[in-house]
């Protein structure tokens, strides 16, 4: 019963992570209008720059927390903002080329998902599920309901 109950909530998991992948990159191809375009000067990126400020250090079960009691509050906490994030692994996948990380949440469905770049692959290979880790990312706030995300995660 366990197992099935498991394998359920990583394929609504996936579900969800597969569906929001899809849609990340719909305005690709929208016309803009030329009154909201801005200009970069050549010698400058437009790349965000990664946040300066000292990471925010949380436990995984009190972020899911934050999240559960105000979604609002907790995006103004964490979202866009550097946070170390610490709890026992769930899952590690890779799926569509994304290697994700989840943190068990305070509750049997909410979790913390990291996802990392390519060049972590080799530190996120050497983890094991049970284990407890302590992951380092950008804060992308909640999604769904399920999980709160963290992106561009290195392994600590």
């Amino acid at each position: 019963m366990k197992n099935l109950l498991n394998f359920t909530i990583l394929f609504i998991l996936g579900l969800f992570l597969i569906l929001g992948c899809s849609g990340a990159n719909q305005n690709a191809t929208t016309p803009t209008n030329s009154a909201s375009v801005k200009t970069v000067p050549a010698n400058t990126t437009a790349a965000p720059a990664a946040p300066t400020e000292k990471p925010i250090v949380v436990q995984a079960r009190v972020m899911t927390k934050d999240y559960d009691e105000n979604e609002l509050a907790a995006d103004g906490k964490y979202k866009g903002k550097m946070i170390t994030v610490s709890g026992k692994i769930e899952n590690i996948a890779e799926t569509m080329g994304n290697v994700t990380v989840s943190l068990a949440g305070h509750d049997m469905v909410k979790s913390v998902m990291c996802s990392f770049e390519e060049s972590e692959k080799t530190n996120v290979a050497k983890l094991k599920k049970g284990q407890q880790a302590t992951l380092v990312g950008i804060g992308d706030g909640m999604t769904m309901g399920l999980y709160a995300g963290l992106q561009k995660c290195k392994v600590q």
